[in-house]
């Protein structure tokens, strides 16, 4: 039988809890937490290049679990990145969308399950918030004429 000789961070502090060491658990928002969803929804309409659109709203202190990216019509040469106002690319790098009709997940290694420390705001593009305004940035080319792009935020938090 195998057993581990190495821990998550989360582990560690699970199975260091033993001999009279200080009781230590992970934040209930790594372990435990519910699930949320906030669910974009795009009009593909022409947008251009370098058009910033508003999609999520998501509190302060939440996680992000996954980010999955839906649309019915090719986005092209175009390139879409999810940031805030702070950074254009904060959650996910710019990238085309080309498959369609087909959940796609994406996301970025350092934004994925780390706590939200500050919120922009989309409107003001000030901080200091207890949310985080999420925005799409396009870039390379327009969006197509039409169709539809639907973004699902998964997202912890208790």
């Amino acid at each position: 039988m195998a057993t581990a000789t190495t821990f998550s961070t989360q582990m560690a502090l699970l199975t260091g809890n033993a001999g009279g060491a200080v009781q230590s658990l992970p934040s209930v928002t790594v372990a435990g937490a519910r699930q949320r969803v906030f669910i974009a929804n795009i009009a593909l309409a022409t947008q251009t290049s370098g058009s910033v659109i508003g999609v999520a709203r998501l509190p302060v202190g939440a996680i992000i679990s996954g980010i999955t990216l839906l649309t019915d019509t090719s986005l092209g040469s175009a390139t879409i990145a999810l940031g805030d106002a702070n950074s254009g690319a904060l959650y996910v790098a710019a990238q085309t969308l080309t498959t369609t009709n087909t959940p796609t997940r994406v996301g970025l290694t350092a934004t994925h399950g780390a706590p939200i420390t500050t919120g922009y705001d989309c409107q003001t593009g000030a901080s200091n918030y207890v949310y985080e305004d999420v925005l799409l940035t396009t870039a390379s080319a327009s969006l197509p004429a039409s169709g539809n792009l639907t973004i699902i935020f998964e997202y912890a938090i208790d």
